[in-house]
């Protein structure tokens, strides 16, 4: 079972520590405790540390530029119990009605992983720190092109 814990702001992984990472497709609404409810992106990350290896849920609020993490209570795995906590980090996010997508992120080159681990949300130590995603404006508003682009998308 995961817990949130409020001290974690982002997972403090190296290129080489990330072993899994998955994203979801879809930001539903949700309403974490102690946060501003709102669409949010999930993020499952498995990461090998000293003692072994460990699965965060990281949830990313945009409009209030604000995370839940939820970190296990066993962050040492054998890759056993790894691949059994990653299954319940899954059905977790799953049941907050998000749909997640394997990054394949052990395939992808050392050049994309530097860029997943300098850009993602998740990777970052406050998600303050994140930049506004395609389509957003300064201030957080959407772009005249991307406002048009969704006023077309909705017919």
């Amino acid at each position: 079972m995961f817990n949130i814990d409020p001290r974690i702001r982002g997972i403090p992984a190296g290129r080489d520590q990330v072993v899994a990472l998955f994203q979801s497709i879809n930001a539903p609404n949700l309403a974490v405790p102690g946060k501003q409810a709102g669409p949010a992106q999930a993020f499952v990350v498995g990461v090998r540390g000293q003692g072994g290896l460990a699965v965060f849920v990281y949830l990313y609020l945009a409009e209030s530029q604000d995370c839940a993490v939820y970190a296990p209570r066993k962050r040492n795995l054998t890759p056993e119990a790894y691949r059994t906590e990653e299954a319940e980090a899954m059905a977790f996010v799953e049941s907050m009605g998000f749909m997640m997508d394997n990054m394949n992120y052990p395939g992808l080159s050392a050049d994309d992983k530097d860029q997943m681990i300098k850009t993602l949300p998740v990777f970052q130590k406050d998600p303050k720190l994140v930049q506004a995603p395609r389509g957003k404006a300064a201030g957080g508003k959407l772009s005249p092109a991307a406002a048009l682009g969704r006023l077309f998308a909705s017919f």
